[in-house]
């Protein structure tokens, strides 16, 4: 009676003594969380970027291409919309397919994750606009720049980065967690077709409005 009531009779009773685990199971490690110090690298941050020329699991990394025998290695402009020099890629890389069913695909993810903000076509008339708030027009193209803090017309790096990791002002968050890069670049081919379209046609009625 004594030893069941001393295992089961104090279960969640707090106490400061150091608890007997038989199976720990590496409940208790050492290990630098993320985005804190480091001081054994250089630039003194315990995150480190991916080494050269492997390949990411998980993220939304198409794993068929992962594990394939012939692997597809994407280029450093393919999943940052970065040049190796830094600068930002003009344009929709060439990897990420450049054709209808690209196009089909970004108007698909585009319906799905950003019209509710920026509208169907992309003029910020979407639902949320109607609570007050005020999402960009992404189809003007005089209002453009403003989406990513810049005084001028974005690039498709820009607006690549933009979808992966958020608006530097924090009010739109990156959708990294639930686009594949190809997805993320067919939402950007698409908006250049909304913008060729709707925003030549804004800007044709605000000429005849003159």
């Amino acid at each position: 009676m004594i030893t069941l009531v001393s295992i089961l009779g104090f279960r969640g009773d707090r106490t400061k003594n150091t608890p007997i685990e038989v199976f720990p199971d590496m409940d208790r490690q050492a290990k630098f969380k993320a985005q804190t110090k480091n001081n054994f690298f250089q630039d003194g941050s315990a995150d480190r970027l991916p080494v050269t020329g492997t390949v990411l699991r998980g993220t939304a990394i198409d794993s068929n291409n992962v594990f394939s025998s012939t692997p597809r290695y994407p280029s450093i402009a393919y999943t940052t919309g970065k040049k190796t020099n830094g600068e930002w890629v003009q344009r929709v890389p060439a990897q990420a397919g450049l054709n209808m069913a690209t196009m089909r695909l970004g108007k698909e993810k585009y319906d799905i994750h950003c019209s509710t903000c920026h509208g169907e076509y992309g003029d910020g008339l979407g639902v949320l606009s109607k609570f007050g708030l005020n999402p960009r027009n992404l189809a003007d193209p005089s209002n453009s720049g403003t989406y990513l803090e810049s005084s001028a017309p974005w690039t498709d790096g820009q607006l690549y980065n933009a979808i992966t990791n958020g608006s530097a002002s924090g009010i739109m968050l990156g959708l990294k967690d639930r686009l594949s890069p190809d997805e993320r670049w067919a939402i950007v081919l698409y908006l250049r077709a909304l913008q060729d379209y709707v925003g030549s046609a804004t800007m044709s009625l605000k000429g005849d409005s003159l």
